[in-house]
């Protein structure tokens, strides 16, 4: 399924202190579906796109505050896509989460060293993920600073 709760029975900690909008890629469209319905259902604006060419256009216009971001994509991978979307200008504050089925030290190194700013392992654990977006709330990320 791609996280280890359904959306059904997830239940957030709190309610969302803050609305992101959040691009969610993967070339495994049920698995992006899905998170993109669990992030909805959390409150927050979310699309979704299943290649690398796709997600970048969209992130142009979309203007992501999160991506969600599958490493193993075929065409252009994650590393690529993540390196290309912060070479945009209206790109530059946006967090990359890395949600791959790759944890091994060499790979969450090689997403630090591709921009990302965190990495979670397939199934995606949902309060993780909660804790980073908080995190970013309290840190003051919002849709301001992508301005």
């Amino acid at each position: 399924m791609g996280i280890t709760q359904s959306a059904a029975l997830f239940k957030p900690a709190i309610a969302p202190l803050h609305s992101y909008r959040i691009l969610v890629v993967d070339d495994n469209e049920n698995c992006a579906k899905i998170m993109m319905w669990t992030m909805e259902l959390l409150g927050h604006t979310v699309k979704m796109a299943i290649d690398g060419l796709a997600a970048i256009e969209l992130a142009k216009s979309f203007r992501p505050e999160v991506v969600l971001l599958d490493i193993g994509l075929p065409g252009m991978n994650g590393y690529e896509i993540c390196q290309a979307m912060r070479k945009e200008p209206v790109l530059q504050n946006t967090v990359f989460i890395a949600q791959t089925g790759w944890g091994q030290q060499e790979h969450r190194q090689r997403t630090k060293d591709a921009g990302f700013d965190h990495h979670l392992v397939k199934p995606v654990d949902m309060k993780a993920l909660e804790t980073i977006l908080l995190k970013l709330h309290e840190a003051g990320v919002s849709a301001e600073l992508v301005a």
